[in-house]
């Protein structure tokens, strides 16, 4: 008998629900860029029903949301330490196949639905420290001017004011949005 790995996602997530778990609440800090599950291999987010799925894991105490498989760990220079449970995730992709070896034939989509364990980097000795952290964060200071963002503005070709208020005169048309800087853009209508 074929598994129907949709329904037990469906049945993890609906058995957490009626447990009072509510998975759309991030479970870790507010640091922006570090709160959706990632692969802590590639850096790549999670996305569909594994951010849920990871989040649904959070009560294991993890400190970070960054996950790898079993073999990624061992080719990091690291491993799972013995008795640890992974959670399940899923890659889900559609792929086209023929339906006969003559080149006109038409062509089908197929979804794949692929199941992996994955272990969080707090389950794991040996990692590097690059693994278990991540990418570096920029650092931004608030007190000071963004010379990158600075030249991607002025690039724009926009004319940038500081101030706080909408309007619009003769076609142009002027944004504040509650931050102290302004930009202008000219109207299509």
């Amino acid at each position: 008998m074929q598994r129907d790995l949709y329904a037990e996602v469906s049945a993890r997530i609906l058995a957490e629900l009626e447990r009072g778990a509510a998975p759309w609440v991030k479970p870790w800090s507010a640091t922006p860029g570090q709160n959706v599950p990632q692969n802590a291999v590639t850096n790549r987010p999670y996305s569909g029903c594994n951010v849920i799925l990871l989040w649904l894991a959070r009560n294991r105490g993890w400190a970070t949301p960054r996950f790898l498989t079993f073999k990624q760990a061992i080719e990091a220079g690291g491993h799972v330490r013995k008795g640890e449970h992974g959670t399940k995730v899923y890659f889900v992709k559609q792929l086209q196949v023929r339906d006969s070896d003559d080149d006109a034939a038409n062509t089908r989509i197929v979804p794949m639905l692929r199941e992996y364990t994955v272990f969080n980097v707090d389950q794991c000795d040996g990692l590097p420290d690059s693994i278990r952290g991540g990418k570096p964060m920029r650092v931004r200071n608030p007190d000071a001017r963004d010379a990158l963002a600075d030249q991607f503005l002025r690039s724009t070709g926009a004319d940038i004011r500081e101030g706080t208020r909408a309007r619009s005169r003769g076609g142009l048309s002027t944004w504040g949005g509650g931050c102290p800087c302004t930009y202008t853009t000219r109207s299509s209508a």
